[in-house]
């Protein structure tokens, strides 16, 4: 299917509808040894309708934006059940990109989708991953969006911090404060990675959420990104928390051998 979506997109290039855009910094995201991306985009997300995500990811990976006909096209191939992550990859390699690249896919999507030089630590940080991941999730960051003005700016949300914690709850280490029962889920679903991504599943991020209970929950709307581990640690540990005062353990029953 990846050979397919390659021709297609030397096909569009050859009548001049891929373009290719630059983002600015990085969210933190990361997956361990196992992470991988290579599903479909989640339903029922209005935030992140398709149309919305090509056009940023154009931006990331091209430098401008997307012609009709190439949008288009990737739209409803993205509604189809093809990855991102496989059209972050057509882009970044087509003979576009590589005429118009300064030779670093990941500095470009800084430059081009947040028009600016990428910050030290956010380029040392995502340099340690595949470049078409990089891209994705950079195209995908709460800055992108904002900037081009593909998302409402809205009021950030409040942890739950010490002074309004209930007795006994103890900081999860990034202001929220948590059952010390999820410290023990933490550990034993991700080893305290943030970033984690389970290869055979959506689950993703510190507590593990698959990508359908991160929406039904809540969760999607509420932090505006489509998978847990785009998420900060502090809204995962507060997601944790909110998803533990509606049904206590059991979302992580599954590994209650580790945490029972």
């Amino acid at each position: 299917m990846l050979n397919k979506m390659k021709t297609a997109v030397a096909v569009l290039l050859a009548v001049g509808t891929l373009l290719v855009a630059v983002p600015a910094s990085a969210q933190s995201t990361n997956d361990g040894a196992a992470s991988t991306i290579d599903e479909a985009t989640p339903q029922g997300l209005a935030s992140l309708a398709p149309n919305d995500r090509i056009t940023r990811l154009y931006r990331a990976a091209l430098g401008r934006e997307p012609d009709a006909a190439g949008h288009d096209y990737w739209v409803d191939q993205i509604e189809s059940g093809e990855s991102l992550l496989a059209l972050t990859r057509s882009l970044i390699d087509s003979e576009e990109a590589q005429n118009r690249s300064t030779g670093d896919p990941l500095r470009d999507a800084y430059l081009w989708a947040l028009g600016r030089e990428p910050d030290t630590s956010g380029y040392e940080y995502w340099s340690q991953y595949d470049a078409a991941r990089a891209v994705l999730y950079i195209s995908d960051s709460a800055e992108h969006r904002i900037a081009t003005g593909l998302e409402v700016v809205q009021a950030p949300v409040v942890p739950v911090v010490s002074p309004s914690a209930p007795a006994g709850w103890v900081d999860a280490g990034h202001g929220v404060y948590v059952p010390p029962i999820l410290l023990e889920i933490r550990r034993c679903e991700s080893g305290g990675n943030y970033l984690a991504a389970n290869r055979r599943s959506s689950a993703r991020g510190a507590y593990q959420f698959l990508a359908s209970s991160w929406a039904a929950y809540g969760h999607a709307a509420r932090y505006g990104v489509f998978e847990a581990h785009l998420a900060t640690p502090a809204q995962q540990d507060e997601a944790a928390v909110i998803t533990w005062k509606r049904d206590g353990v059991r979302p992580w029953y599954a590994s209650r051998s580790c945490w029972g």
